[in-house]
């Protein structure tokens, strides 16, 4: 058991110098030091949960809520340190889920013969 430990350490590792990787902690870099896309991501986390909380309870989001949410999305959409964050996420989550299907077929190889022909 202990050599699968130490090669999950190692692919950990490699993982940490791919250009997915780098990129997305570059980018997090950048999303930490914008003060507005940080106060953007935090007033759309806010209103998400009162929406969610009032339609838990039954309660239809009003139209100044959905406004407000549409509002902020928009101007999330256009901030280019939020797009490029977004981005590297979904780049980093794809090249993860590659390496996912790697460990699967190894565990399964019968599993990746079947998609292959």
């Amino acid at each position: 058991m202990m050599n699968v430990i130490e090669k999950a350490k190692e692919l950990g590792e490699e993982i940490r110098k791919t250009e997915e990787y780098q990129e997305l902690e570059r980018v997090s870099e950048n999303m930490q030091q914008d003060a507005d896309a940080n106060h953007m991501i935090k007033e759309i986390q806010e209103l998400q949960q009162q929406i969610q909380f009032a339609q838990q309870s039954g309660v239809q989001p009003s139209e100044d809520q959905i406004q407000q949410f549409n509002n902020l999305k928009s101007k999330m959409d256009s901030n280019l340190t939020i797009q490029a964050y977004a981005k590297a996420q979904n780049d980093f989550s794809q090249f993860m889920q590659e390496v996912n299907s790697a460990i699967s077929e190894g565990i399964n190889p019968e599993a990746g013969k079947g998609e292959e022909e």
